[in-house]
């Protein structure tokens, strides 16, 4: 049952801000956005180093850890790039697909499921897929970054677990992330990335604060497991964004929408049954 609220609490931090999120990407651009959230992101989560016992380091930790943080940051900006360049309608539900990868790639790892939470991860997917769909677009616009961001944040996510089960979701958060920024760093001062992110300063702030706890929760459910499940559920971030944009834009959903949100809710009943 954990997993599945640590992973419902994921999608809302990464859900949530999508309007905040959407403004600064087109103001400024994607690498500023993803450079400034996830130095804010890792610097206010920092003091847990000083918290947390130091854990039994293994090697497949310490060889993971650094590719997530280099994925995280490269799936990151094809995500962004791709609502840059297309149509919301189109690469949205593509992106919503990574928690379908995730699950694949734990599944494919060795991850056994209860047949109830097996049942419910592709409706779950389906659901969150026919949610994120807006009006109907035939442009082609952004589909190859939001397929890449799919599939490597699928890889993310499906990769975090085991770092989660190795060192604690504290540390992990903190390796993964640390290794993400080390990474960044050369090329933002390059490129000049810090000073355009202080331009959009407070939007950059709001989305780095939700990701890094929405991560964080994300790990915290990985931890606890399945994986399969916390990734699906992780990518509930398009139902999430939907119904936020209900509940305080007064936008009205399509009929696909909502049957997709009421898809999404029995999948989490039928998961949370099966998780006992």
């Amino acid at each position: 049952m954990l997993t599945i609220v640590f992973g419902l609490a994921s999608a809302v931090g990464w859900g949530a801000p999508d309007a905040v999120l959407a403004q600064a990407v087109r103001r400024v651009g994607a690498f500023p956005v993803v450079f400034g959230s996830i130095v804010i992101g890792t610097a206010l989560a920092s003091p847990l180093a000083l918290a947390l016992d130091l854990p039994d380091w293994t090697e497949r930790s310490l060889l993971l850890a650094p590719l997530v943080g280099v994925l995280t940051v490269i799936g990151f900006q094809a995500g962004f790039t791709s609502f840059r360049e297309g149509a919301v309608s189109v690469v949205a539900p593509i992106i919503a697909c990574e928690g379908g990868v995730a699950a694949l790639f734990s599944i494919a790892g060795g991850e056994h499921l209860n047949g109830l939470v097996l049942l419910g991860l592709p409706f779950a997917v389906a659901g969150v897929v026919l949610v994120s769909r807006g009006e109907g677009e035939s442009s082609r616009a952004g589909v190859v970054p939001a397929v890449a961001a799919a599939l490597i944040w699928g890889g993310v996510l499906a990769l975090s677990a085991p770092i989660a089960h190795d060192l604690g979701a504290g540390w992990a958060f903190l390796l993964v992330r640390g290794s993400a920024v080390v990474a960044m760093l050369p090329v933002a001062l390059v490129v000049g990335a810090p000073r355009a992110a202080r331009v959009e300063w407070w939007r950059v702030a709001i989305w780095g604060v939700c990701d890094a706890l929405a991560y964080f929760a994300f790990v915290l459910a990985a931890d606890h497991g399945p994986a399969a499940v916390a990734g699906v559920l992780a990518a509930q971030f398009g139902t999430v964004g939907a119904i936020v944009a209900v509940l305080f834009f007064g936008e009205r959903l399509r009929t696909r929408q909502v049957v997709g949100v009421g898809i999404v809710a029995l999948a989490v009943g039928v998961m949370a049954a099966g998780s006992g």
